[in-house]
């Protein structure tokens, strides 16, 4: 069922055993990288030709517009690059696009409104690769249009004044963040001050999940160091207010991300940007206030529709495919992955709008999604994604069709390597030291198979978390999932997958393991 990197796991040696997994050898060296491995953001093609299209812009008054997305990478990129230009004395603003009324990206009408408010120049960060025809439109009506992407290019690119893409240059690293590249550009533009902005660069880069290693690495070597005593406000009262000491990896993808996230989820992502552009503790204060009200509320209607989806199920099919009015768009893709994890499916949650369906995809054992929706395009409005997640929409009438050929196809998707799992653990013989290094040195995602432990006993938490008590008092926990709970007996082995976790309560740790999946013999 899960394919093992390393069949032959030390776990003497934990740490070393990952990375060597991963093809490095002296992972030591990696949290070593600064500065010095940072590249030359001129071996960017155009990046000469944008940094003289900004400064002409700055000198002539000429009004500059930031366009960025609502995910934490398109939150941080519109920050550094709107905060860079009006340094340097620029005539600038940023806008943001609403999930709820404008979608992703750029628009033609977006556009329009921007040529009537007389921006001069556009600037793109985290998005604009496939703005083709808005790059036309802007052409038209002399606006010099700027792309800064890091999204897959198409055979045909926007007819832009400049487009900075690692796909399309000599860049030497190519994996960067949509934050990543926007640094460079404010590198170009500043040189060496540009590292004022390296935590916020981290913040961006470690969200969007990119592969820290080489260019990224240093960049969130940097960044974390920097984020303990960081120079902008909003960020350090945000620290501050999440009792975060010494900021990690794990800090940042399980309390920063998902709490910046969350305006673009339920609201405006432009609260976030407002955070970080914070200019005293007290205006930061009742933005971390509003942001945490929106994050709880957030947490609360993905409980409520969650139990919407459950009370409408059909798990006959071999999909799970979940409509309704109730649904919201800023919430169904945490929706669609519980589901996933819950029933062990391919989940669909479609929120229902007044002509279309609007949904997020979310795989579960390797099926290629995006794979599916490909065959089924003649349906779709649109569709975009992943591997394993996706986005989609499709006129109300198709409903029927598309749910009943999305499971005639599912079966025969084409299956992403599962070889995701780094070996066999035994828990009861593992140090909460090793666990500990595994946070340190940015292991905690890890994946573990964990054969035949025995719970001595099982527990139901709010009604919908399983909880296993192991020998040792070793935890297991299974979030968002009381399947285990239901169909384990007493005493019965199971297989884990999982990842290794410490909880700390009252001055007491204890191991811990977080289920991602199980299987019962």
């Amino acid at each position: 069922m899960w394919k093992l990197k390393n069949e032959s796991l030390d776990q003497t040696i934990l740490v070393e055993e990952i990375y060597k997994s991963r093809g490095v050898h002296n992972y030591k060296e990696l949290f070593n990288l600064d500065e010095t491995s940072l590249n030359d953001p001129y071996r960017f093609r155009d990046m000469q030709k944008v940094v003289d299209r900004i400064m002409h812009a700055i000198k002539s008054n000429h009004k500059i517009l930031i366009y960025g997305d609502y995910d934490v990478d398109g939150i941080t990129s519109t920050y550094v690059l709107y905060k860079v230009i009006k340094e340097l004395g620029g005539l600038v603003d940023y806008d943001i696009p609403n999930r709820f009324i404008d979608g992703y990206g750029l628009s033609t009408s977006k556009a329009f409104e921007i040529i009537n408010d007389d921006y001069q120049l556009v600037l793109t960060v985290d998005n604009g690769i496939k703005s083709k025809k808005e790059a036309l439109i802007f052409k038209e009506n002399n606006v010099d249009f700027i792309i800064t992407d890091h999204h897959e290019i198409e055979d045909e690119l926007p007819d832009a004044f400049a487009v900075i893409h690692t796909a399309l240059s000599d860049y030497p690293f190519k994996p960067l963040a949509g934050v990543g590249v926007a640094f460079k550009v404010i590198q170009a533009l500043i040189g060496d001050e540009a590292l004022e902005y390296i935590d916020i660069v981290a913040i961006g880069t470690i969200a969007d999940m990119m592969p820290l290693i080489d260019e990224n690495r240093a960049i969130v070597n940097l960044g974390l160091r920097k984020l303990g005593s960081s120079s902008n406000i909003g960020l350090s009262k945000l620290i501050s207010f999440l009792d975060i000491y010494t900021p990690s990896v794990s800090d940042v993808q399980y309390k920063i991300a998902p709490r910046i996230n969350a305006c673009g989820r339920m609201k405006s992502a432009k609260l976030a940007v407002q955070l970080l552009d914070s200019e005293n503790f007290q205006e930061a204060l009742k933005l971390i206030g509003e942001i945490e009200e929106i994050n709880n509320k957030r947490k609360k209607l993905t409980k409520t529709l969650y139990t919407e989806a459950l009370s409408i199920l059909d798990n006959t099919k071999p999909s799970i495919i979940i409509h309704s009015p109730k649904m919201h768009e800023g919430v169904i893709g945490i929706v669609a992955s519980r589901m996933a994890n819950e029933f062990g499916k391919v989940s669909v949650v479609l929120k229902e709008e007044d002509y279309t369906y609007k949904g997020s995809i979310r795989s579960y054992n390797g099926a290629d999604v995006i794979s599916v929706l490909g065959e089924l395009k003649g349906l779709l409005i649109r569709h975009g994604g992943h591997t394993n997640a996706a986005g989609l929409e499709f006129k109300k009438e198709h409903l029927e069709e598309f749910k009943q050929r999305f499971n005639e196809l599912l079966p025969q998707a084409k299956q992403s390597d599962p070889s995701f799992v780094e070996g066999r653990i035994d828990i009861f013989k593992l140090g909460i030291d090793q666990i500990v290094d595994l946070e340190r040195y940015d292991c905690k995602g890890a994946l573990f198979v964990f054969e035949d432990v025995i719970p001595q006993s099982k527990y139901l938490i709010r009604g919908e978390h399983t909880k296993l008590i192991l020998a040792q008092n070793i935890e297991a926990i299974f979030f968002s999932n009381k399947a285990l709970y239901q169909k384990l007996r007493s005493k019965q082995p199971v297989t884990l997958l999982g990842r290794l976790d410490i909880n700390t309560y009252l001055g007491k740790s204890k191991k811990q393991i977080l289920i991602d999946d199980y299987l019962i013999k």
